[in-house]
């Protein structure tokens, strides 16, 4: 398998620095989840003209790139997943500060990130999600879809769909929240807008792994 190139993933300062949060909200969440909008954009169309510049594409479908697997566990050993084969790792420098797993596959075009917050820092998981949705409708050309109650790894989670663009390419991305036992946990993935009638029931199927340790 090829070595991922640096043209994959978007320098770090095409994301500029995140607003203010609110008061009565700790600045950790919020500041995170509002970089990642221009952020993870950025990188979206970055991969897009790299991959479009690569004289060679895989010959397998999807299908078979998707078939082998393997499982990851979280830098700060708290959660696992269990990715695609090919995915690859993000370099550090090109993480979110507090991420402790961030992997994708740049000709699919489909990448996901977790970022895991002690319990601690907020009063419950309610304030967890509130925090979340109000740093969501808060950015700017971000449509933020209605939240949704699911279960992720036997632990309740809500689900946001949020649609955006960047430098006229609209792109789709799905924030979990998970209420843990041991912490709060985002879970994100992101890909075209072009491609989420492929992108999407492979990210969720990602997702559904998720597991606390």
């Amino acid at each position: 398998m090829s070595e991922p190139w640096q043209g994959q993933f978007a320098p770090v300062h095409l994301a500029p620095r995140a607003p203010e949060p609110p008061r009565k909200k700790p600045v950790k969440l919020w500041a995170l989840l509002s970089v990642l909008v221009v952020a993870m954009l950025a990188a979206v169309t970055w991969l897009v003209v790299e991959t479009t510049r690569t004289p060679e594409r895989p010959a397998a479908s999807a299908a078979d790139l998707d078939r082998a697997t393997k499982t990851v566990t979280a830098e700060d050993g708290r959660s696992a997943m269990t990715v695609p084969e090919r995915w690859v790792e993000l370099p550090e420098e090109y993480r979110l500060p507090g991420s402790v797993l961030a992997l994708g596959q740049v000709f699919q075009e489909r990448y996901l990130m977790v970022i895991s917050d002690d319990k601690a820092d907020f009063k419950d998981f309610a304030d967890y999600e509130e925090t979340a949705e109000i740093s969501l409708t808060e950015l700017s050309g971000a449509v933020v879809g209605q939240p949704v109650d699911t279960t992720l790894g036997g632990h309740p989670a809500v689900r946001y769909e949020i649609h955006g663009s960047f430098e006229d390419m609209a792109v789709v991305y799905w924030c979990t929240v998970v209420e843990g036992e041991r912490a709060y946990h985002q879970i994100l993935t992101w890909t075209l807008a072009d491609r989420r009638a492929a992108s999407e029931p492979a990210l969720r199927d990602v997702v559904n792994t998720f597991r606390e340790k």
